[in-house]
């Protein structure tokens, strides 16, 4: 974990857990580079709304939070369960200063972060490439990375970042029970919301730092020492093609390092999806 993070017991809240301009704003240590954040009660998609500001000028660090989505996306178009006053649901938007080939792995710098931040509440993360969060073998957050660009390069990438706090296994849709699961089922103790979206924005402050001052290669020791499907058998689906290799951790330039069954050598993936895993 990241030495200047602190680790914080957040527990005991039940009612009146709310995320707010104000809460924000008192949960946050000072310095971090975030603007202030847009609360919302309700909306289709927090990764929509940070976009639509981003395309109207709104400046870097701006953070978009509500407490309840009706269309959360994932990867690939699909839904995200967000039910109200459960979880984060939470887009940062920001105007990196890194070649637009590079602007994907943002989506790996916030898995760090995201992976920091669930261990700064005691909660140890794991992180399946390339953008979930499984705790205790199961899913428990994701991340959708969005980027609008130009001849010039990035205009702006918007993270958005879902992650099940206080969720039991009742609330889960029942496709979902025995592979998802929340902070509180790990712990077995209630979040406080705004506190846990405080560390990750902590987090990922420091996170995005060390990629821009260094590239992937700079925060990689934080994803290896979680990285759940090194050394697995996995489902690779890229470009159109499934097939069945070993996952041999990630490079310092962010990709898969991938052996196929029969052959020849490792392959480095840099865009594609993980669709079975085993032992």
């Amino acid at each position: 974990m990241n030495e200047g993070l602190r680790r914080m017991p957040l527990h005991g809240v039940e009612m009146g857990d709310r995320i707010g301009v104000e809460e924000v704003r008192e949960a946050l240590p000072p310095g971090l580079p975030w603007a202030d954040p847009v609360c919302l009660a309700a909306t289709d998609s927090t990764n929509r709304v940070a976009m639509e500001m981003a395309e109207n000028g709104a400046r870097h660090g701006t953070v978009v939070v509500a407490d309840a989505q009706t269309a959360g996306r994932g990867r690939m178009g699909r839904r995200w369960v967000s039910p109200a006053g459960k979880n984060l649901y939470v887009s940062l938007l920001l105007r990196p200063p890194v070649p637009t080939v590079d602007a994907p792995l943002l989506a790996l710098v916030a898995g760090v972060a995201l992976a920091d931040a669930v261990e700064a509440v005691g909660v140890p993360g794991s992180l399946k490439w390339p953008n979930d969060l499984y705790c205790g073998g199961r899913k428990a957050g994701g991340i959708l990375a969005e980027m609008a660009s130009d001849p010039d390069g990035v205009r702006h990438v918007v993270i958005g970042v879902g992650l099940n706090v206080n969720m039991e296994e009742a609330d889960f849709p029942p496709d979902l029970r025995g592979t998802a699961t929340s902070l509180r089922i790990r712990a077995g103790v209630v979040f406080r919301r705004v506190d846990v979206l405080a560390r990750l924005l902590e987090a990922f402050g420091a996170r995005y730092a060390e990629f821009v001052g260094g590239g992937f290669s700079a925060l990689r020791d934080g994803w290896d020492r979680r990285d759940f499907l090194r050394g697995r058998r996995v489902l690779l689906r890229r470009h159109g093609v499934e097939g069945w290799g070993t996952a041999d951790g990630l490079d310092t330039a962010g990709a898969l390092r991938f052996l196929p069954e029969g052959g020849p050598a490792i392959e480095s993936v840099h865009s594609g999806e993980i669709l079975d895993f085993r032992r």
